[in-house]
């Protein structure tokens, strides 16, 4: 049973018995799960669960730039926790995860302090973060973890040739690599659509799963903006055109298999949005084999039968719009 679960079953709240949460989901999906299930905000959820373990919630107004010093980003970023102030003997520190022992010997041993949990909800960390510490170094420390080959991860087959725009600023190495990673992880989790939406505080990337939103990582606005910048690059979009909604395609090869690149930019007030549907040509399959009933697929054939006219293919969000098409 996941450690957030099993506090809600605990605190007795209601809904607490139709709760589910897998073992191996991250605690920001743990989160978004249990607060979708109870019906209950994020930090309302925190501090019904909070009582459980003894401690309180954080109040970031009270945090102590000194703190900041005593805990180094990356492992702020690393354990997703963020220092709120500190005393002679102890650091506090917002967490998500009260539970994680190797936390709490990684910050006493990086601090010299004894840690002091509060609990907060992930998202409420993640904005501390990307306010709290420098936001130009955050593109390094996504890098970091990720192996030299990344660079080539993926490539571009498509025969056309570029457009001829500066592309210094989305060319550089790390534009490059985080690119491609958010590309390949796509690919890897079997991903219908990836988003990178702007906002107030930093940007979001957020994958759909079998029709699912989920949030894959943070980025700042300048990462953010020139990661959108080289995907409309790849898609032979007007980089230095960011007030008109555009759309393109691209195709590459990741991990030596080709996918078709279906991306669309929309502006907003903080920055570009993109949008990136990713298909699988070697998917494609008949329309027999799409679960078109019969007495359907002989009424399709005949409509395309016709020497004109139009046909419209219509529903919501995954239900196989792009699959009968394609």
């Amino acid at each position: 049973m996941h450690w957030l679960e099993g506090a809600v079953a605990r605190a007795g709240l209601a809904g607490a018995s139709s709760l589910s949460i897998p073992g191996d989901v991250g605690n920001i999906e743990a989160w978004d799960i249990a607060s979708r299930t109870l019906g209950l905000a994020p930090l309302e959820l925190a501090g019904r669960v909070a009582s459980q373990f003894g401690l309180r919630v954080a109040e970031f107004e009270r945090t102590d730039p000194r703190a900041l010093a005593l805990l180094p980003e990356r492992l702020a970023r690393r354990y997703h926790v963020f220092p709120l102030r500190e005393d002679d003997r102890h650091i506090y520190v917002a967490t998500a995860d009260p539970t994680d022992i190797e936390v709490e010997h990684a910050i006493g041993f990086a601090s010299g302090r004894r840690p002091v949990f509060e609990l907060a909800p992930p998202n409420i960390i993640e904005d501390a973060l990307l306010s709290g510490y420098s936001a130009d170094r955050m593109v390094d420390n996504l890098l970091t973890t990720v192996d030299s080959q990344i660079a080539d991860a993926v490539r571009v087959v498509d025969d056309l040739e570029p457009e001829a725009v500066d592309l210094t600023e989305v060319e550089t190495g790390p534009v490059v690599k985080l690119t491609n990673l958010i590309l390949r992880d796509a690919v890897m989790h079997g991903v219908s659509d990836v988003h990178i939406e702007p906002g107030p505080k930093g940007g979001t990337v957020r994958f759909r799963i079998d029709g699912v939103m989920r949030q894959h990582m943070h980025l700042p606005m300048a990462a953010l903006n020139r990661v959108v910048s080289r995907i409309k690059v790849l898609g032979r979009m007007d980089i230095a055109n960011r007030i008109v909604a555009q759309d393109g395609r691209a195709k590459v090869a990741i991990e030596g298999r080709n996918y078709d690149l279906r991306i669309s930019t929309v502006p907003t007030r903080d920055a570009e949005k993109a949008v990136i549907r990713v298909l699988r040509p070697e998917s494609a399959r008949r329309l027999e084999e799409v679960g078109i009933t019969p007495r359907e697929l002989a009424r399709m054939r005949q409509l395309l039968a016709c020497r004109d006219g139009i046909v419209i293919v219509t529903g919501p969000t995954g239900s196989g719009k792009t699959t009968t098409l394609y």
